[in-house]
């Protein structure tokens, strides 16, 4: 008899075993899951609901031949719900136009700023410009200077990084030595860089160039806004 309840006892320990095994092992398979595809892969287009769908959505309102800015925007916040950075950047240039919503100039700069360090080079760019013209209300050398630098080391900016460059060092002219280097230490190793391209130390001595040197053309920010008169 007690060979029998020893039996089923070490019987039902084992089934315990197995389901404690089973367990385990289901929630490793669920945090190990790849996470959703945003690109069909046969098609090659965005899959429906997700951010880049949704982004994309946004962009053919914006360029169809019966544009929708108001949809568009609907699609961008879909999208930066999704923390996707271009949706972000194209919600903060509406915000900043008032194109299909209210303009408000202040918001646009906290999305430039959120997309810019998330690594959206044009983010970069126009919250750099934004702070250094005092576009959305004061004046801030220190921030224009460290998201310029940020714009002129990100390879996606393409034809727009000489002119971050230009306005990069003219910010500098505003900044001590000290506040140069705070910066600088702030800027190694930022997750907003792009980790493929190495880093190079920015020249920190503030530019000798006049302002005269500076483009003729009105500034304009990634989206081709252009500097109120």
């Amino acid at each position: 008899m007690l060979k029998k309840i020893t039996v089923v006892i070490a019987t039902l320990f084992l089934a315990f075993l197995h389901a404690e095994e089973n367990q385990t092992s289901s929630k490793v398979e669920t945090k190990t899951k790849p996470s959703k595809p945003l690109v069909c892969a046969p098609c090659d287009e965005p899959l429906p609901g997700t951010a880049l769908w949704h982004y994309m959505k946004g962009i053919e309102e914006l360029i169809g031949v019966k544009t929708n800015p108001y949809l568009a925007n609907e699609h961008f916040k879909r999208a930066v719900d999704m923390n996707y950075p271009p949706a972000i950047k194209a919600l903060a240039d509406s915000y900043y136009a008032g194109d299909g919503i209210d303009q408000d100039r202040k918001q646009a700069l906290v999305l430039y700023i959120r997309a810019a360090d998330l690594g959206d080079g044009a983010a970069q760019f126009n919250a750099g410009v934004i702070f250094l013209r005092g576009y959305a209300g004061e004046i801030d050398y220190v921030l224009a200077y460290y998201y310029l630098c940020l714009a002129t080391m990100n390879e996606g900016l393409d034809e727009m990084a000489q002119d971050a460059a230009i306005y990069r060092d003219e910010a500098a002219t505003n900044l001590s030595s000290e506040q140069l280097q705070d910066i600088y230490r702030k800027l190694i190793n930022n997750p907003a860089l792009n980790p493929s391209k190495s880093f190079t130390k920015p020249d920190l001595t503030p530019s000798l160039k006049s302002v005269d040197q500076h483009p003729e053309k009105p500034l304009q920010l990634a989206n081709g806004n252009q500097e109120p008169s």
